[in-house]
């Protein structure tokens, strides 16, 4: 599902939580899906399990955001499912990611490559 108007923005910020992507605001990652390219959203039933979300030029480059899984569903598939159905979505030829440590296998499976000279930027680092 990618439409972002029956999201329930507090229990995607306990997905995050617990995914483990850090604490968020839920009023926060809406402001955040709202401005991304591309929103992704995993259910079970009326349970919101996993989430993806990517910025793009439209033309050359994107940034992949975020992918979260909530424990209970990882290693199922789902963020595979959720990560191909972003990389679909998105026009770009150039994609860049930072994952969890420890989850780069997943990716590494879906063609992207370690880059060796990424730099970043952080609050309060």
């Amino acid at each position: 599902m990618s439409s972002i108007d029956s999201v329930n923005w507090t229990e995607l910020a306990e997905v995050y939580r617990l995914g483990p992507l850090g604490p968020y605001d839920p009023e926060q990652l809406k402001r955040a899906y709202e401005k991304s390219n591309v929103c992704c959203f995993a259910y079970r039933g009326t349970q919101l399990v996993a989430a993806g979300r990517a910025l793009s030029d439209g033309e050359d480059f994107a940034f992949v955001c975020d992918i979260v899984v909530s424990p209970e569903f990882q290693r199922q598939g789902v963020g595979t499912c959720i990560m191909n159905t972003v990389l679909e979505r998105l026009n770009a030829d150039k994609v860049f990611l930072t994952c969890v440590i420890g989850q780069e296998g997943l990716y590494k499976k879906l063609g992207f490559l370690k880059h060796k000279s990424v730099m970043a930027l952080y609050p309060n680092a």
